[in-house]
């Protein structure tokens, strides 16, 4: 075009021929000009970096020296044509850059927006979140609020009658499966009403305030304290180990209430209360059935007079006052030899022959003839009589194994039963090794057997009285096992050589699924921890079978022998084994 020029020059820098737009011309001379100096230089291209001599600015082109002729061409434009040809499309990129940047603006101004509003709502959900909990909270404690005034007495703070009912039925379905007794104690405060005529309600409510607090204080944290209404309590105590135990409550709560209060809005006042017991599951299978028959023995009570208690069983009130009649009695006892040993043997299954004996303690009293343990055990327990009472079995066992071997009669081992207090008497070990020092024993021929309850108040020091007994060379064994609370990982840290399954698994073994999947299961993780598992309580050829199936080590029961005196066990021990197929 116009704009463009093509020049040839030679080797010395003369113009040989110029091409500008359709004008050829020519005869220029460049030679020592700076345009034509790349001539001289070693470069043999580049752009023009010299103004063109006659012109006033720098052209936009290149150079370049031909390789094999000694020529130069030189291409070049004018920069005001170039720059125009390129404002058009600067101006477009112009635009399109200035849109472009409009765009982006906006869509940062509406991400920016959208974050704000974002972050609004957040902080408003997050508000919101706040007080939904609040609310939450508020409502979970106007429920329990509402809970507590539905299920609590308003007055003294304890149990009404529908959170009792609740309680007192989730109480009894774990009593079925205990063998221990629940019972029902049902007070009513004697003459309340006068109370309340003729000093006040606001003294009759303090009174009722104090009795609750009375109860509560001289019951165990987890027996059952609860005001029906007026001036009727009820209480429910429960794993209680015997007959004679309930009434040493009952005269407890009795001197409870019965002792003045001093200051009652000012007034002293004192009443007694009338308390009807009923027992489960003799007296009633349901709270209701209960409340019933303790109702009842409580209106009994009323009319033998004020300050005191009756059974909804007449012949309870009886045994309650026998269990006095022995507890008198009882030191004499020990002293006049009044007390007998019977032995029920152990037998493995494999051969049926007797590998021990288990001593059970019987009490000859002269007036009601053959007292079994139930009914004097517990007295002894709870009035420090147990401790005197297991001296005296250890040591007649071991005379006894030392009468038989002096007649000729084949030795086994022979457990006796060690209670938790019994395992916290300093003299145990002492008069253990006494024995069996006196009378010459191997220790083997002693064997221990504690239940799960030793375990629950203070598990060290019980497991260390019984590794300083298994150290000595005497075995021990777990009595009771699947009615406390331990479990086979527990029990593998404590030093005992045989788990005995309690009998009210057995009984329905044949009958009851789940009593024969816990017998098979403790029986096989038993195994597994290398102890062996003996069977009380076995009463029927097809218990004894069963066992045997399923891999029972060792029974005992009325089926292969009903426990007796060393005299009638003597010819059973000679003989060795039983043959019960």
């Amino acid at each position: 075009g116009s704009a463009s020029r093509i020049e040839i020059l030679n080797a010395t820098g003369f113009q040989l021929a110029e091409l500008s737009g359709s004008t050829l011309s020519g005869g220029s001379n460049f030679a020592g000009e700076d345009y034509a100096l790349f001539l001289v230089d070693n470069k043999t291209d580049g752009e023009i970096r010299a103004v063109r001599p006659g012109e006033r600015e720098q052209q936009i082109g290149v150079q370049r020296k031909l390789d094999r002729y000694p020529l130069a061409v030189i291409v070049s434009r004018d920069p005001d044509y170039v720059l125009g040809k390129l404002t058009e499309p600067h101006r477009e990129y112009r635009y399109q850059a200035v849109i472009i940047s409009v765009i982006v603006l906006l869509f940062c101004y509406a991400l920016i927006n959208i974050a704000h509003r974002r972050k609004r709502l957040y902080e408003k959900l997050l508000y919101s979140e706040r007080e939904k909990s609040g609310l939450i909270d508020q409502l979970e404690l106007e429920k329990s609020r509402a809970y507590q005034l539905a299920s609590h007495d308003y007055l003294t703070g304890i149990p009404n009658r529908m959170l009792f009912h609740e309680i007192a039925a989730t109480e009894l379905s774990r009593a079925r499966r205990s063998r221990k007794l629940y019972a029902l104690f049902f007070l009513d405060l004697d003459k309340f009403k006068v109370i309340n005529d003729t000093l006040g309600h606001a003294v009759g409510d303090a009174l009722l305030q104090n009795v609750a607090t009375r109860l509560r204080g001289v019951l165990r944290e987890y027996d059952l304290v609860a005001r029906l209404g007026g001036d009727e309590f009820v209480v429910l105590v429960s794993e209680i180990t015997a007959e004679e135990r309930i009434a040493e409550i009952a005269r407890t709560l009795l001197a409870a209430i019965s002792a003045p209060y001093p200051d009652l809005e000012g007034h002293e006042v004192q009443t007694t209360p009338s308390i009807g017991i009923a027992l489960y599951p003799r007296d009633g299978q349901t709270v209701g059935e209960l409340l019933t028959s303790a109702d009842a023995a409580m209106y009994t009570a009323k009319k033998a007079g004020s300050g005191t208690y009756r059974f909804y069983d007449a012949s309870l009130n009886a045994s309650a006052a026998r269990g006095l009649e022995l507890l008198a009695r009882f030191r004499q006892a020990l002293k006049t030899d009044e007390f007998r040993l019977h032995y029920q043997p152990k037998v493995e299954l494999q051969n049926f022959d007797i590998v021990g004996l288990e001593a059970l303690i019987r009490w000859e009293h002269p007036e009601h003839g053959l007292i079994f343990p139930n009914d004097f055990i517990p007295l002894a327990e709870d009035h420090d009589l147990i401790i005197p009472l297991g001296h005296w079995i250890i040591k007649e066992v071991c005379r006894q194994l030392a009468e038989w071997r002096k007649r000729g009669i084949t030795l086994v081992p022979v457990a006796v039963n060690v209670s938790v207090k019994q395992l916290q008497d300093e003299l145990l070990l002492e008069t253990i090794l006494g024995a069996l020092k006196k009378y010459k024993l191997p220790p083997f021929l002693l064997e221990i057997e504690v239940t799960e309850s030793c375990f629950i108040d203070d598990i060290e020091s019980a497991k260390n009285v019984l590794e300083k007994l298994r150290d000595e060379g005497l075995r021990i064994s777990l009595d009771d096992y699947g009615t406390g609370y331990s479990s086979l990982s527990h029990i593998k840290t404590l030093p005992v050589y045989a788990l005995k399954i309690d009998r009210s698994f057995i009984r329905d073994i044949r009958n009851d699924n789940s009593d024969a999947m816990i017998v098979a299961s403790t029986v096989s993780l038993a195994r597994n921890l290398g102890l062996k598992v003996v069977a009380e309580g076995v009463e029927s050829k097809e218990q004894l079978m069963h066992l045997k199936v399923i891999g029972c080590d060792e029974v005992q029961g009325f089926y292969l022998q009903r426990p007796v005196s060393a005299e009638q066990i003597e010819p059973i021990l000679q003989k060795g084994r039983f043959d019960p197929l």
